[in-house]
């Protein structure tokens, strides 16, 4: 359940309240977070050396953590993977001076050659599951740090309304105003050709697009109190969009096959009946008319 992830990344960035840029760093003072660092801590522990240290050492607590409970309220493992990658990208780019500018040039320097020490701590199963995550979602690809943060701020948007706008909550009174915020934000994103023209960012802009629709749909449902349900926004996706809804799919995939269908039918009713000597002319005249208005008519579901 998003709910479930987004009240985990806010415990975490409470715990996590430190300064990126801040040169004399103590990891010692946020041990939990340290467990999956390269260094050992004079036989202790292992210890992390600087902010991304403690950055990743985190993100794969994160990930580990939500892979081993394994209950039917936690998402799927391809949506935790890009919000919790989503994350990382932010905490990240947080740093002034960031020399990670994509997640590719992160796992040669910080993970490769960790993962001994991963597995050791996590679990064979675990370990296997988040190996996946890294290998399919940080190590293939050349994921840009930057353009991965600047869509952060609308899932951040998004899990507001999964945490402040509860069906059991009537005392929130902005969550319309949320949801607008969260559009707004959404809608810049998806006019950004950098971001829509790459495949693993509009991969996530569909996550996001479909997880804010499935909470519109069980807000209104669960929260027969909350009169505001109406003024939520809906997301106008331009034809240019990389994604799509399911049931536009469906058109788009059904309403060709019809005609592929329809068309030749037509013209071999008009052969069968030229065999028995209609007009020709006259038929043809009617058959183009009766394939303009199925034409027609399947226009309408495209």
């Amino acid at each position: 359940m998003l709910k479930n992830l987004c009240k985990a990344i806010d415990a975490i960035d409470i715990q996590l309240s430190l300064d990126p840029n801040d040169s004399g760093l103590n990891s010692e003072d946020y041990s939990e977070l340290n467990k999956y660092c390269h260094f050992l801590n004079n036989g202790n522990g292992q210890k992390c050396k600087n902010y991304e240290e403690i950055i990743i050492s985190t993100f794969i607590t994160f990930l580990v953590s939500f892979i081993s409970s394994n209950g039917e309220e936690y998402l799927d493992r391809d949506k935790l993977a890009e919000y919790a990658i989503l994350w990382l990208c932010y905490q990240l780019n947080k740093k002034t001076d960031n020399t990670i500018d994509n997640l590719n040039k992160l796992y040669n320097i910080y993970i490769k050659g960790n993962e001994v020490n991963i597995k050791e701590i996590s679990g064979a199963e675990a370990y296997n599951s988040c190996n996946d995550i890294i290998n399919n979602k940080i190590k293939s690809e050349n994921i840009d740090v930057k353009e991965m943060s600047e869509i952060y701020g609308a899932f951040e948007k998004l899990c507001k309304l999964h945490t402040e706008c509860d069906e059991k909550n009537n005392n929130y009174t902005s969550c319309s105003k949320d949801a607008q915020d969260f559009v707004s934000e959404f809608q810049k994103l998806n006019d950004n050709r950098s971001i829509t023209e790459n495949d693993s960012y509009s991969q996530i802009l569909s996550t996001l697009f479909n997880d804010y629709n499935n909470f519109k749909d069980d807000f209104s449902k669960n929260c027969s109190q909350c009169s505001d349900i109406a003024t939520f926004p809906d997301i106008i996706l331009p034809q240019s969009s990389g994604f799509t809804s399911p049931s536009s799919s469906i058109e788009k995939t059904l309403i060709p096959v019809l005609l592929a269908f329809a068309i030749p039918l037509f013209f071999g009713i008009a052969y069968k009946y030229s065999l028995f000597g209609f007009d020709k002319r006259l038929h043809r005249q009617y058959l183009r008319e009766r394939i303009k208005k199925i034409k027609k008519k399947m226009s309408h579901y495209i």
